[in-house]
């Protein structure tokens, strides 16, 4: 049962999917849990990291828990725009820190050696409307702590970019609200992008009011139609066998974006499934990969 759970949570939606292809079956929990992704740059070998860093105290399934980021640094000295890591999971009722699973680390890994300091960092994520405040609590919680540790951990505090994956999607909603100028990048692979009666089916107790709130706060499309400021470059990668309903909520981001004219670049994997950058073997989960780090560093290393 634990075991089902684990993967649902990583693979949010990944059932379902919006065209008539049928995707292959997901691999069992364990040996998803330690696939990298599908693309490679020279240098991963050489990175430095440093992990178990405790950013926060938190209380998780009622005991008081030290929530923990790994650092994933460029070789030299020299400071570096950084790339948070949002993924679907939380601290809560999981055997397993999604800072340890292989897609997170070989991700650490790919972006030091491109130039980035990576961070990925646990936090609660419990299915739900309190679950969501904390994570979202929690990932403000993580951005002020690397501002503040930015000398140590050789990053620039002024060129952030937080890239999400999964319902780790819903975290983005926040960063487009404020938007405040140190975020210079919004990165969303495959994304939860909105709150619907389907995103907390079966969680109890979970009214239609508190739905509806939810999505005020968490939805990127809502953000991005009641903004009046300015907003930073989005990357967005959709997976073509992908749930239909989370299909249909990246689109409505992007159609936002577009009415904004916002800058917004959309990557469409047409065969790609749920998790196609660690599923996919393939060209175009490649290209897109590639891409979205080029987008980085186009966005991190330009001026304001």
């Amino acid at each position: 049962m634990m075991t089902r759970m684990l993967v649902s949570t990583l693979l949010l939606f990944a059932c379902q999917p919006s065209s008539a292809q049928q995707p292959a079956p997901t691999p069992p929990f364990e040996q998803l849990y330690r696939m990298p992704v599908v693309y490679s740059v020279p240098g991963m070998d050489k990175v430095e990291v440093r992990s178990e860093i405790t950013y926060k105290s938190a209380d998780v399934n009622g005991a008081k828990t030290a929530l923990k980021l790994d650092a994933y640094l460029p070789a030299g000295s020299a400071k570096a725009p950084a790339v948070v890591f949002i993924s679907g999971g939380g601290a809560e009722g999981a055997p397993r820190d999604f800072r340890d699973a292989g897609v997170y680390q070989s991700y650490g890994r790919l972006l030091a050696a491109s130039g980035f300091v990576a961070i990925s960092y646990s936090k609660r994520y419990a299915r739900g409307p309190a679950g969501t405040n904390n994570g979202a609590e929690d990932t403000r919680d993580l951005i002020a702590y690397l501002r503040e540790h930015a000398v140590e951990l050789r990053l620039d505090k002024e060129r952030i970019a937080v890239w999400a994956f999964s319902a780790g999607g819903l975290m983005l909603a926040p960063f487009l609200h404020e938007a405040p100028a140190y975020v210079r990048a919004i990165a969303c692979f495959y994304c939860v992008s909105d709150v619907t009666q389907e995103s907390w089916a079966g969680v109890a107790g979970v009214t239609p009011e508190q739905v509806q709130q939810a999505a005020t706060v968490y939805s990127s499309a809502y953000q991005i139609h009641n903004s009046d400021h300015a907003m930073p470059p989005i990357f967005v990668a959709r997976a073509g066998l992908d749930n239909a309903s989370l299909n249909r909520g990246i689109d409505r981001l992007v159609q936002e974006a577009l009415t904004k004219n916002l800058l917004i670049e959309l990557w469409n994997h047409p065969t790609g499934r749920h998790g196609f950058d660690v599923l996919d073997d393939n060209a175009r989960s490649r290209e897109i990969i590639a891409r979205a780090v080029q987008f980085l560093r186009t966005n991190l290393n330009s001026q304001p």
